[in-house]
């Protein structure tokens, strides 16, 4: 197992940057309405790990020893574990939407055909009416 050294300033400088950056581009998102307020839960929930590892670098070594994963390995292992997360929360959102806009073809094509059962007769699209114009143009 690695030897706990000792971390610079610059080494604990630079998560907590990059923690605090993270929080307020994700705010600037929701205020611009750019990004729902569900999805900024998950990336400001990364930013508050940041920045307690960054605050306490003595509980990834801890984390390190009580698994025994290297320092490099765990910081990978992490890495992964946060993007899989980010997959598994945006496919479920993606899911969800691809349910909702199937149910709402549905209700749409309902109300097309109610509304063409009240009309006198079917309704004719644009593109109906131009290809009978265009088979009356070649008869002539």
């Amino acid at each position: 197992m690695i030897a706990q050294t000792s971390i610079t300033l610059v080494q604990r400088i630079v998560p907590l940057a990059v923690a605090v950056l993270v929080v307020v581009f994700v705010v600037e998102l929701i205020r611009r309405r750019k990004l729902r307020e569900e999805y900024a839960m998950l990336w400001i929930a990364a930013s508050i790990v940041l920045l307690v590892f960054a605050t306490l670098p003595q509980l990834l070594w801890w984390i390190s020893k009580a698994t025994g994963v290297y320092y490099t390995t765990l910081m990978v292992l992490l890495i992964f574990c946060f993007l899989s997360l980010v997959i598994v929360h945006l496919s479920v959102a993606v899911s969800r939407s691809a349910d909702d806009l199937r149910k709402l073809a549905q209700r749409m094509a309902l109300l097309e055909q109610k509304l063409s059962d009240r009309c006198d007769g079917p309704r004719t699209d644009a593109t109906d009416e131009d290809a009978g114009q265009d088979e009356q143009g070649q008869d002539a």
